[in-house]
C-alpha cells in the first residue's frame, strides 16, 4: 500500500506542489530529502520533474518506468512524466500553505505534506506519525529526531 505525499516549495510567488505515490512516510521520503534534497537548486530540479511514483538520491535520467532493478541501482526518482510518458503531471501552483494542505489532503490524500522553505525542510503529518501532532508545520530535521530516535 502506498504512502502518498506532497512535496512543495514555498518562495515570495506562493507554493510549488508536486504529488508523490510511494514511501511518504518520515523515515524514507522525510529522509531523503533532508539528506539529498537540502539546497534551493536541488529542490527546484526535484519539482521541476513534476509528480512522481518515488523519490531517491537522485533525480537520475530518463528509464523504463517498469525496470524496479535499474532504478533501485541508480537510487533514482521515478517520474510520471519523464519515464512513464504520462501528461498533465506538472507542479501545482498554489497561493499559500493553506492552499497547499487542501490541496495535500483533499486532491492527493496524502498523509504528509513536506515543504521546503527558508532555505529548510519543514513538515506536515497528517497520520500522527510524528506523535501528539499539533497539526501545524514542524522543522523536518525535529521530526526525523523524534520518529527515528
Amino acid at each position: 500500500m502506498a504512502t502518498r505525499s506532497v512535496i512543495a516549495k514555498l518562495d515570495d510567488k506562493g507554493v510549488k506542489a508536486i504529488y508523490c505515490h510511494n514511501d511518504g512516510y518520515l523515515s524514507n521520503n522525510g529522509k531523503i530529502l533532508d539528506q539529498h534534497y537540502a539546497n534551493e537548486v536541488k529542490v527546484d530540479n526535484l519539482i521541476a520533474h513534476g509528480d512522481v511514483s518515488i523519490i531517491d538520491e537522485n533525480i537520475g535520467v530518463k528509464i523504463d518506468f517498469n525496470d524496479y532493478k535499474l532504478r533501485a541501482e541508480n537510487k533514482q526518482c521515478l517520474f510520471y512524466d519523464r519515464d512513464r510518458g504520462e501528461k498533465n503531471k506538472e507542479a501545482t501552483t498554489l497561493k499559500d500553505e493553506s492552499a497547499l494542505l487542501e490541496f495535500a489532503f483533499e486532491s492527493c490524500n496524502a498523509e504528509v505534506v513536506y515543504m521546503f522553505a527558508y532555505g529548510s525542510w519543514y513538515v506536515y503529518d497528517n497520520s500522527n506519525a510524528i506523535g501528539n501532532s499539533s497539526y501545524q508545520f514542524i522543522e523536518l530535521e525535529e521530526a526525523l529526531y523524534n520518529v527515528l530516535a
